[in-house]
């Protein structure tokens, strides 16, 4: 059985606002912008369903307590079916150390082909 990630972008206009009026506002399903699965992504990001063993940068913090009206609307529908719920700032996925190294080695098989320069790259 595979794992789907399911998703909201958010924001909010904080400028020239009191604190009681900055609320959350849903900006895109990630289904617009995610057609598939990573298990290295969803580990890495969330430890969920993690191949690789990266440290997760967002693991398990369930809802933001602010979240917004979009997302909660779709999340309650779903809410006895899901787990792993999590979120993560842009200034989080702006610090994070991209070129990490796993914990361990990945179980899962790799295929790599050669690229037009002759370095390997990961195809799959």
């Amino acid at each position: 059985m595979g794992t789907d990630i399911h998703g909201f972008i958010e924001c909010r206009w904080d400028r020239w606002l009191d604190e009681d009026d900055r609320i959350w506002f849903g900006a895109i399903d990630l289904s617009h912008l995610y057609n598939g699965r990573s298990y290295v992504a969803f580990g890495s990001l969330f430890g969920v369903r993690d191949t690789a063993s990266f440290r997760a940068l967002a693991d398990h913090r369930g809802l933001p307590h602010d979240v917004s009206k979009e997302v909660l609307a779709d999340f309650e529908p779903w809410s006895d079916e899901l787990h792993g719920e999590s979120w993560i700032s842009w200034a989080e996925l702006a610090a994070a150390d991209w070129d990490e190294v796993a914990n361990e080695v990945d179980e899962c098989v790799h295929e790599y082909r050669r690229s037009p320069d002759g370095t390997w790259e990961m195809h799959g």
